[in-house]
């Protein structure tokens, strides 16, 4: 009988025929490729493991790990919580000369204070900037002045023994936390981030130096000076003006 006759070959897979011939091929092909990303996953494995975790470079004026004032913070406001309440600020004109041919004065304040710790005494210099008044002489009230930099000097205090170095302080709290830096030119130990530069080194045995900067600020500082003192500056500012004359 008709039904009887033998089914063909695409319908013996339906049945398990050739079709478990295909499964044990497929078998082998993906245990051929587990055996070849295998160890691509232990060597990425093993590089994240090896990985430490580093600090973030300070991102304004930090005391003890806490960040008290982030850069553009204005004068009062840092003023305000500087433990020493007899600090003088200190104003100065730093001339600037623009490519073409302008003088023109940056407006800068700083304010310097000493703190003492079991460790270390320390030697704390904070500068602000006055972008504002580059736009409109009229800006020149403290307010206007923001953080772009931070300069310390730290003189380590007689420990006994062990003695602390200078050595000692770059090798466990500058190089074990913030990694490797970004250069050494000899001196320095210079990191930089998107937002900041950090740079400290070894004035002597016992005395080390710490130079922080803000990029940011010296970023809204350089477009001021082009935004007023360029040629399209310039034109800009003039169009401006003659908006309130009536010909």
């Amino acid at each position: 009988m008709t039904i009887l006759l033998p089914i063909n070959g695409e319908e013996l897979q339906l049945f398990g025929g050739r079709k478990s011939s295909g499964k044990s091929e497929n078998k082998e092909k993906q245990e051929n490729i587990s055996v070849d990303v295998s160890p691509t996953k232990v060597i990425s494995r093993k590089n994240i493991e090896s990985v430490i975790p580093v600090k973030r470079i300070p991102d304004g004026w930090v005391f003890r790990d806490e960040l008290l004032s982030p850069w553009e913070s204005n004068l009062p406001a840092v003023l305000s919580i500087i433990p020493d309440t007899t600090v003088e600020v200190v104003y100065h004109d730093d001339n600037r000369t623009t490519k073409e041919g302008f003088i023109l004065p940056i407006k800068r304040a700083s304010v310097e204070f000493q703190y003492t710790s079991r460790l270390t005494h320390e030697q704390i210099r904070l500068e602000f900037v006055n972008v504002d008044f580059i736009y409109s002489t009229t800006n020149n009230n403290d307010s206007h002045f923001i953080l772009e930099g931070i300069t310390k000097k730290v003189k380590l205090k007689d420990t006994g023994f062990p003695q602390l170095t200078s050595g000692d302080i770059i090798k466990h709290k500058v190089l074990m936390e913030f990694g490797t830096p970004k250069e050494f030119d000899g001196v320095w130990h210079i990191y930089e981030d998107a937002k900041s530069t950090y740079k400290v080194r070894e004035l002597d045995e016992r005395n080390i130096k710490v130079e922080m900067s803000s990029l940011k600020v010296n970023d809204k500082l350089e477009k001021a000076i082009d935004d007023t003192y360029s040629k399209q500056g310039i034109e800009y500012k003039k169009r401006l003006m003659v908006q309130g004359i009536d010909i």
